[in-house]
């Protein structure tokens, strides 16, 4: 049996999945909903569950299985199993062909920035690793993203980061680091920061930057006292994107995000 996934941990993370699993054409099957149980809980239950073994290994790359084990395994449908499957071959986990089966995929093949591969990733043994690479992306978009939010932010872009950069600095000299208050802030503030660059492109990346900030809080890799130096480059950024400074601008955000690889990597050698 494939280990048990941490769906509490995992539900808290994913916002979008539901939503996303439908835009596949992925559909939970009705026919054999338990009672009191709905169908789409059923169906997650399975994703869930299949995501999270494959992530943590316990099925590796080239490993076969068949809807019939997952059927058995899971005491569900054909249906269900099936469904599935579907979403987990949208995001590059597995490939399915006629008389071949399920095979698992190579992480390199995986649709790594996820919302649900996070989750499960995040919720494994890796999720310091995960962390780590999930930081160097955001180190290679969030200082462009604040250079061109210093040349093309609004009034309201401008006012509203100092408001969120403010706020932060507050939340962390009270040593509410793990507040939902300062989580939401922090979410806001890197997700209104790659708006006000003006770039499509970088916007999209905000549910990557949400979903990694959510999984430091949920896995307590987020310190209680953040460090002052680190919470302070929020506001330097949100100044230098105001002045319009974009060589200001940038260079906080890679000094703030250089201090989120120390945090991190301080708190895992720690547990």
């Amino acid at each position: 049996m494939p280990p048990a996934s941490p769906l509490s941990a995992i539900g808290s993370i994913i916002n979008e999945t539901y939503h996303q699993r439908q835009r596949v054409g992925c559909r939970p099957d009705t026919s054999t909903k338990e009672p009191d149980v709905p169908a789409a809980a059923i169906y997650d239950a399975v994703v869930n569950d299949l995501g999270f073994a494959i992530v943590s290994g316990h099925y590796p790359p080239g490993q076969r299985l068949t809807l019939s084990d997952i059927e058995e395994a899971h005491g569900v449908s054909r249906t269900v199993a099936r469904d599935a499957v579907k979403t987990l071959a949208a995001l590059g986990m597995v490939e399915t062909r006629r008389r071949a089966g399920v095979t698992i995929q190579p992480r390199r093949g995986w649709h790594v920035l996820s919302p649900e591969i996070i989750a499960w990733r995040l919720a494994g043994e890796d999720r310091l690793a995960q962390i780590d690479s999930l930081t160097d992306v955001r180190e290679a978009i969030e200082p462009r993203a604040s250079r061109l939010a210093a040349l093309h932010r609004s009034d309201e872009h401008a006012d509203e980061l100092l408001r969120l950069g403010a706020t932060l600095v507050s939340l962390a000299e009270r040593g509410l680091g793990r507040a939902p208050e300062y989580l939401d802030s922090d979410i806001r503030f890197h997700g209104l920061l790659l708006e006000a660059s003006g770039n499509e492109m970088l916007y999209a990346m905000r549910g990557m930057v949400a979903d990694v900030l959510r999984g430091r809080a949920v896995h307590d890799l987020h310190p209680v006292w953040p460090e002052l130096d680190a919470v302070n480059d929020h506001l330097r950024i949100a100044k230098a994107i105001a002045e319009q400074d974009p060589e200001g601008a940038e260079a906080a955000s890679r000094h703030q995000l250089s201090w989120v690889h120390r945090e991190v990597g301080a708190l895992g050698h720690a547990r």
